[in-house]
């Protein structure tokens, strides 16, 4: 076992638009909040910080981290089960932090970016297996990423954050900056999002819109331009294919 190591766990409900919508389903995260709670104060973890719909968490002991992240899997399942689905989901990303900050970013972009539902960093899995010697990550509850899967996550979001919102960027310049060939970036992202990486860019952006327009930070035309797009046009197409809403008709609920 690492004996330095902090684990942190990265909690999420709910797709991105719930996310934001999280005031209009008070009974349903009353209860997931009293739920996750319970939970975390059981297994010793220390909430860092935490809002309607997301918790960071942190663990001083590995096997007190996974078993918490199996018991909220497992009650999530009976919370408010009226709810469809979309609503209903709970992702979690399990990373290792040894003092640089690099386990929450990592944690968080388990959560958020891969599509399994219980993301776990290697050396979680590694650290847990020494703890318990007769026991097992059992692959049908958690998806354990490799280190090169890791680094690969962790090169590609980097970049991508310093180039998401810039219309000229071409796809076919990623896989330079990267280190990888083009068909290892498709492969890879395939792997990790269920997706090929120009749609991954589109929702990336798509989710930053939704964000800027939910706080009221511009016009239509003015977020469009902001995240990358070329025009409101085709804005407002992308948008509603993802969120089934149109964004002319999202600003008049939010106003």
């Amino acid at each position: 076992m690492n004996l330095q190591a902090t684990y942190i766990m990265v909690i999420e409900t709910s797709d991105y638009l719930h996310r934001l919508e999280a005031n209009q389903f008070n009974l349903f995260t009353q209860k997931l909040h009293n739920g996750i709670s319970k939970v975390l104060s059981k297994f010793n973890g220390e909430v860092i910080n935490h809002n309607d719909n997301t918790y960071k968490v942190s663990f001083n002991q590995v096997t007190d981290t996974i078993l918490c992240a199996i018991k909220l899997q497992y009650n999530f399942k009976y919370i408010t089960p009226k709810f469809d689905k979309s609503i209903r989901r709970l992702k979690i990303g399990i990373a290792t932090e040894t003092g640089n900050g690099n386990g929450i970013t990592l944690a968080t972009r388990m959560c958020e970016i891969v599509k399994d539902q219980i993301v776990i960093e290697a050396s979680v899995k590694e650290d847990y297996q020494k703890e318990n010697k007769n026991a097992f990550i059992n692959k049908d509850h958690f998806r354990t990423l490799k280190a090169s899967e890791s680094s690969f996550l962790t090169k590609t979001m980097d970049y991508i954050e310093t180039i998401w919102n810039n219309p000229t960027f071409c796809l076919d310049d990623v896989s330079i900056p990267l280190g990888y060939s083009k068909s290892q970036v498709y492969r890879k992202m395939m792997s990790l999002t269920g997706m090929p990486l120009s749609s991954f860019i589109r929702n990336y952006r798509l989710n930053k819109a939704m964000h800027l327009m939910h706080f009221r930070k511009g016009k239509i035309m003015d977020v469009a331009k902001q995240t990358g797009f070329a025009n409101a046009g085709h804005f407002s197409k992308c948008f509603k294919d993802k969120f089934d809403i149109l964004p002319s008709k999202y600003l008049q609920q939010h106003t």
